[in-house]
């Protein structure tokens, strides 16, 4: 995913898939009961595991064992060029 692929993904996320987004820049990996009860409590996500699903599909987070995670590509981008910046 270049920079560019990745400035057209975040334009089209709604609010609440940016917040999650957010949320995983900035601790990059969690395990899965976690990020449902702090979405949902902390940051007043209705449906977390949507949100969440839709960034898998977008390659935007990964899936691991018990966890999620920000993608490769993701943190390969964020630390090429910073695109983070247009997430504020």
């Amino acid at each position: 995913m270049d920079t560019g692929d990745l400035r057209k993904v975040l334009k089209s996320l709604d609010k609440e898939s940016l917040k999650v987004l957010k949320y995983f820049i900035r601790h990059r990996s969690v395990g899965e009961l976690i990020a449902i009860r702090e979405l949902r409590g902390l940051y007043r996500i209705n449906d977390p595991a949507k949100c969440i699903g839709k960034l898998i599909d977008l390659g935007l987070l990964e899936r691991g064992m018990g966890c999620y995670n920000i993608s490769k590509d993701l943190l390969k981008a964020l630390k090429s060029e910073r695109p983070e910046e247009s997430l504020t």
